[in-house]
């Protein structure tokens, strides 16, 4: 990532308090759950549990985004997951349970039990094997950063339970099928590419196919009104999202960005052995982003002023143009391909994607 102290120091704190964080449930016999109350955040013992007992989870998620930022987020999820026991399942959502609209359990409705951050999904709704949940309910708008004309998603490190009901741990890799709906004007991109797209009125529907396998902390969208620019790299494609205005400053960067890129990819595959490991890689220059960049699978985020640079650019701003890009698609490798398992080894992709960064780099600035 790039501003790499200021994120560091994010993801250690996390890592400091969520141990601290234990987990009240408890049983009074084989799979039922007490009436003890629910704790804030994820233990790492209710981590554990969960990756032991569920595995290959799907997301199918639908956000309709409005065009005033007033107005509220709807959504629904049906969550596709494999119990290795018929236990209760646990799902994380930190927003207040008024915002619940409706639960149901392999095709039954279930009462809503929300609290303290999460919903549980009653052992007798479900039975071991293949399980699917479906919840209605309204996004909290925290890690969706909405503006007038544009948002973005950002979960990192553990926030995409801010946005809608899912199993916000690193170790729990899924698959993500996203359906935006947005005003007719704005565009969209995400993980995946687009499959799909339907206008309605003054609403466009679009479709993205399923992601790779990843955590929740690297699912990624943008909408807005973006102008997008279009490039490739020894025949792969790129797809640069921006909301630059001066159109000089925009074509005497495009060339190096997309270049700085393939480069990066080339060297990367040709060290590790490993092809590029997603379907596509697009990126989203952001006006105010919270860092320098943010390294969602195939669809990079970055702070606009850092890739957009002047004709009076030092040849520090250049270099730190090319390490930090070089730094956001190592992390394709090192984050996103392989991931830690907690939050206490964060510092281990950091550093990879550091160290590869310098390496990749080094050649044009010796």
């Amino acid at each position: 990532m790039g501003m790499l102290s200021r994120k560091r120091n994010l993801w250690i704190a996390v890592a400091l308090s969520l141990p601290a964080v234990w987990w009240a449930f408890q049983r009074m016999g084989p799979r039922i759950l007490t009436a003890s109350p629910l704790t804030e955040g994820i233990s790492r013992t209710l981590a554990a549990e969960r990756a032991a007992n569920i595995s290959s989870v799907r997301y199918a998620l639908t956000l309709a985004i409005p065009e005033r930022v007033q107005d509220p987020v709807k959504g629904s999820v049906r969550i596709r997951l494999q119990l290795a026991n018929s236990s209760s399942v646990i799902l994380d959502f930190t927003q207040p349970a008024a915002q619940v609209s409706s639960v149901a359990a392999n095709g039954q409705p279930v009462p809503v039990r929300a609290g303290k951050g999460h919903l549980v999904i009653a052992s007798d709704a479900l039975h071991r094997g293949d399980n699917t949940i479906d919840v209605a309910f309204t996004a909290g708008n925290e890690a969706l950063n909405r503006n007038e004309e544009y948002l973005y998603s950002l979960f990192v490190p553990a926030r995409a339970s801010q946005a809608f009901p899912c199993f916000d741990q690193p170790d729990i890799k899924a698959s993500l099928a996203l359906t935006l709906e947005i005003p007719a004007s704005w565009t969209a991109l995400a993980n995946a590419p687009e499959i799909g797209r339907e206008l309605r009125d003054d609403t466009a529907t679009i479709r993205f196919g399923h992601t790779h396998a990843l955590p929740t902390y690297l699912f990624g969208f943008a909408a807005g009104k973006f102008s997008i620019e279009r490039g490739e790299w020894k025949g792969r494609p790129f797809q640069m999202y921006h909301r630059e205005t001066e159109a000089e400053k925009v074509a005497a960067n495009r060339a190096t960005i997309f270049e700085l890129h393939g480069q990066a990819i080339d060297w990367l595959e040709t060290y590790t052995n490993r092809r590029y490991p997603f379907e596509k890689l697009d990126f989203v220059l952001l006006p105010a982003f919270q860092f320098g960049g943010m390294e969602h699978a195939g669809a990079i985020y970055y702070n606009a002023p850092a890739l957009f640079l002047d004709k009076t650019a030092t040849q520090e701003q250049h270099l730190s143009r090319a390490s930090l890009i070089a730094h956001e698609t190592a992390h394709m490798w090192f984050g996103d391909l392989v991931t830690m398992k907690w939050f206490d080894d964060v510092w281990l992709k950091e550093v990879f994607a550091n160290f590869m960064a310098a390496k990749i780099v080094n050649p044009s600035f010796p």
